[in-house]
């Protein structure tokens, strides 16, 4: 066999497609009565590799982001640490919507894009957790600033990469590079994108705005890093303070920024020493946050400092300041960032029994299904862009006619029976709500036949 086809036979390779299979859980459980789930992964496994993020054991006071968090072991792993948690994924599982209840959990669980993080949405975090997330994302680079954009510590960041057992004897290759899959050549799946090397994605940490990417553990097939947003073990201050005789955006010489394009941050430096300072000893600070530098230069005695524009700056006045080796922190320099957005009415009619037509109510004995009749949908309205939520629970509908106004949807095993309340959202717009009377027992949930 030739050595193109043995590397793509070993990347097809997929050892965890069968036990999901068998299992329904990606994760090992131990539930607070004491009962065991067995998932993929074993609960010795997901232990030793909790204890590889370097987390402290007690998180109180602290708010932690689960990104992709799957059946949501390391969810309630940080909550069980006293950690404030928000869960978020691209889709919604039942199996993690169980367990969130078979462990009490306070954690609030939104079904998110992770292009889709936003501060004003979700708020800051001082640790986010992103992990086995990476090489499913076709922009890599554009996530990590989303990411980046919410972290105000530290985001453990976990990997597959390609070159664990070269990196791990010390061979690197001369430029970071990835490669890229553009149908199922990674584990037969359709959603893997791209298979970094160790050093590409500390390189994409970094470009995306965090500080430094601290590596943590390698093994064969994956990389943990610790991408830190602050500057850790600065040098000792023993130089006077550093001075900066300017700043301008590169573009347009100004210090006025535009958040919605690449811009990069230029400070000109007094700087006496003949020789240009490595990149590794240039500090630049943004609000507080460090900014990994991009390029120095030395022109005469001014010293050319470019960093790139941080991710998530809020639209006003912003601060940056500089220390490079053992000089003191430079006074801060001032710049701005601007910034600058309708909906329509849709009007939730009526609510029915899919097979009775009995309004306001939905049984289970028949299916779960459920009818309703909407009014104010747009032309375009279809199943991806008509999300009906029941209590709480987004749902999603089988069919939408939106000339009628219909749309058919079947309830998830997570909604049991009772009153609930029910609201439909459909490209950014709100309906009114309801109440739905919901009769009858939800089916299992696979791989959780045990907790009733």
């Amino acid at each position: 066999m030739d050595a193109p086809n043995s590397l793509l036979e070993e990347r097809l390779r997929n050892p965890v497609r069968a036990g999901l299979t068998s299992t329904g859980l990606y994760h090992s459980f131990r539930l607070p009565n004491g009962t065991v789930l067995t998932g993929v992964m074993t609960l010795d496994f997901l232990e030793r590799r909790v204890e590889s993020f370097q987390l402290p054991a007690y998180l109180h006071g602290k708010r932690v982001l689960d990104i992709g968090p799957w059946d949501g072991y390391m969810t309630f792993e940080m909550e069980r640490r006293g950690a404030e948690m928000v869960a978020i994924d691209y889709v919604d599982l039942d199996t993690f919507r169980a367990l969130h209840r078979a462990f009490n959990s306070r954690a609030t669980y939104k079904q998110l894009d992770v292009y889709e993080l936003d501060a004003n949405q979700v708020g800051y975090f001082d640790i986010v957790l992103c992990l086995a997330v990476l090489y499913h994302l076709k922009h890599p680079l554009l996530a990590l600033e989303k990411i980046c954009a919410v972290t105000t510590d530290v985001c453990i960041l976990e990997t597959f990469v390609i070159d664990g057992e070269e990196w791990l004897q010390g061979r690197n290759p001369p430029l970071p590079y990835a490669e890229f899959y553009e149908y199922g050549e990674l584990a037969g799946q359709l959603d893997n994108w791209c298979g970094p090397t160790v050093e590409a994605v500390a390189a994409w940490i970094r470009a995306a705005g965090f500080a430094s990417a601290e590596v943590l553990k390698v093994t064969n097939k994956a990389a943990c890093f610790a991408a830190h947003r602050k500057w850790e073990d600065l040098p000792e201050d023993r130089d006077p303070s550093i001075r900066v005789l300017g700043l301008s955006s590169h573009s347009n010489k100004g210090r006025s920024f535009h958040s919605n394009k690449e811009e990069y941050i230029q400070l000109y430096c007094d700087w006496k020493n003949a020789e240009t300072p490595p990149l590794d000893s240039v500090f630049p600070e943004v609000d507080g946050f460090g900014v990994a530098p991009l390029w120095c230069s030395l022109t005469a005695d001014v010293l050319l400092v470019s960093f790139r524009l941080p991710p998530g700056l809020a639209p006003g006045r912003h601060e940056t300041r500089v220390k490079i080796g053992h000089t003191g922190w430079s006074e801060v320099s001032e710049f701005y960032v601007d910034l600058q957005p309708v909906m329509d009415t849709i009007v939730l009619v009526s609510a029915q029994d899919g097979v009775t037509w009995e309004t306001g109510k939905v049984n289970w004995s028949d299916g779960g299904c459920m009818t309703l009749w909407m009014e104010g949908l747009s032309h375009e309205a279809a199943s991806g862009n008509v999300t009906v939520v029941i209590a709480g629970i987004p749902h999603y509908p089988d069919a939408v006619e939106s000339k009628s106004g219909q749309v058919n949807v079947r309830l998830r095993p997570s909604i049991g029976p009772g009153t609930h309340l029910l609201t439909v959202v459909h490209r950014g717009a709100n309906s009114n709500s309801m109440t739905v009377e919901v009769l009858g027992t939800p089916p299992k949930i696979k791989g959780l036949e045990c907790l009733g």
